[in-house]
């Protein structure tokens, strides 16, 4: 799951606040979508589920809704919707790992994947002898240092300059013992925390998920590159709705032809390339159905005025 900041210079378009822009790393006035995507580990690609705009502060229903309830609902709706509940594990980023988001997903039987600040507070798990006598037991065995991951478990991964560090840590505010994995970057000497509510998943696989969660991001990039996610010009919140699902869609549809096309994913996929092929051979359809009837094109003739102007906005004379 992700979210996106769509821009818009409108002044009465439904949705319009201040939304963070991760590409800009500030707020800005624009429209916000939050998206739900299948991530594809073997074809290393993301196939969208379901978009939904994010509504500004102003318009919800109940004055006391914030957006993280906004998300977590439209979380909900989904898994339930579509019967997805056989999926173990949901990647956010790190604006999602929070704990009412958290509670909520482990209350729909789902585990949480996503990434913690660096300097998060952590505290080891006491693995000592109990202590005789009433009272509460030992549970914490001091604060996390992330300068010093001595305590961590080392592995190596197939980049040489990526090594991850991996160990069950308490989260206070989470309210629960997560399976954290620094991943430290050695030649840059820069780390991040993931973390997962599923102790008992693999190191090496949660870094494989967190990492498959940018090809959503790819998704946003083409949809507003190739299908026009930015030039909607619809200002009603229906309309709006419709534009995004319509762009993001075509993407995925994109992709599951040329999946279906080769068969596996060997062959790259560009929606850039498949854009231009696909107008390329309509226009070429276009031209072939003028000379059907065996009949010479030339530039003073209408037919070639109206190939030249095929595609076009307003009609131009040569």
């Amino acid at each position: 799951m992700d979210a996106s900041c769509v821009p818009n210079s409108g002044q009465h378009t439904s949705g319009l606040d201040r939304f963070w822009n991760g590409s800009h790393r500030r707020a800005e006035k624009g429209l916000a979508i939050s998206t739900l995507a299948w991530l594809d580990l073997t074809d290393h690609c993301a196939y969208c589920l379901s978009v939904e705009q994010t509504p500004p502060s102003a318009e919800t229903a109940d004055p006391e809704t914030t957006r993280m309830d906004v998300s977590l609902d439209q979380r909900s709706r989904v898994v339930t919707t579509h019967d997805l509940r056989f999926l173990r594990d949901v990647v956010t980023d790190g604006a999602d790992s929070k704990q009412q988001l958290v509670a909520g997903v482990r209350a729909l039987e789902l585990h949480q994947i996503g990434k913690l600040r660096a300097d998060a507070h952590l505290r080891s798990r006491y693995q000592g002898p109990k202590r005789p006598g009433p009272g509460r037991q030992k549970t914490d065995d001091g604060k996390v240092n992330w300068s010093d991951l001595s305590r961590f478990e080392r592995l190596d991964t197939e980049d040489e300059h990526i090594v991850l560090y991996h160990q069950v840590l308490n989260h206070g505010q989470l309210q629960r013992a997560l399976q954290v994995v620094v991943v430290v970057h050695t030649q840059r000497n820069r780390y991040a925390v993931l973390f997962s509510t599923d102790v008992d998943l693999e190191p090496q696989r949660l870094y494989r998920y967190d990492k498959a969660r940018f090809q959503i991001a790819v998704l946003f990039r083409d949809a507003k590159q190739c299908t026009g996610l930015s030039d909607g010009p619809a200002r009603a919140k229906a309309q709006r709705d419709f534009h995004c699902n319509a762009s993001l869609s075509a993407g995925t549809f994109a992709k599951l032809a040329a999946r279906h096309q080769h068969g596996n994913g060997d062959q790259a996929f560009s929606m850039a390339s498949r854009k231009r092929r696909a107008f390329n051979q309509h226009l070429i359809d276009r031209i072939c159905e003028h000379f059907a009837n065996g009949q010479s094109l030339e530039k003073s003739s209408p037919d070639y005025e109206a190939l030249c102007n095929y595609g076009i906005i307003a009609d131009e004379a040569a």
